[in-house]
């Protein structure tokens, strides 16, 4: 799922609450225009948001898991994932860096319920040669692959 430059953006952070969400958009602003252009771009872009950088890493990696193009059931949290795609490829960072308009290929966003005293982000990224996969795994142990069905495990 990760590994090599994709995985350099990465940062997590505990925001005062005063920062609200328009200090989510700069730590992710931030983070992806200084770091992405190492990370093999265009990038998939996700985001947690949660009371603990602990929880919002692990929703961050969650939410790059989501399929490219899906948006939040949350009205609000979608209008931020579209808001932040459009900014960030404004960037111009381009494939693989070299500029041109194609910067991130989504932003996901996947958040929990946190305490009003902070607000916990991180953000996570995959490559370009992002790849996804599900398995359906039953409980006696036996799974069905069932993106992959020409694939044998």
């Amino acid at each position: 799922m990760a590994g090599g430059g994709c995985t350099l953006p990465g940062r997590s952070k505990v925001l005062m609450p005063s920062e609200g969400y328009e200090g989510v958009v700069k730590f992710v602003f931030e983070n992806i225009s200084t770091l992405a252009v190492n990370a093999c771009p265009p990038v998939l872009v996700g985001v947690g948001i949660a009371t603990s950088v602990e929880t919002a890493a692990v929703l961050s990696r969650k939410a790059i898991l989501r399929p490219i193009g899906s948006r939040h059931p949350n009205p609000k949290a979608a209008e931020l994932e579209l808001r932040l795609e459009e900014g960030l490829n404004r960037l111009g960072i381009g494939p693989q860096g070299l500029t041109g308009n194609s910067s991130v290929m989504g932003v996901h966003i996947e958040s929990a319920a946190r305490h009003p005293s902070t607000i916990g982000v991180a953000v996570s990224t995959g490559c370009w040669a992002h790849r996804r996969g599900t398995l359906l795994v039953h409980a006696d142990l036996t799974f069905e692959n069932l993106s992959h069905t020409r694939s044998a495990l």
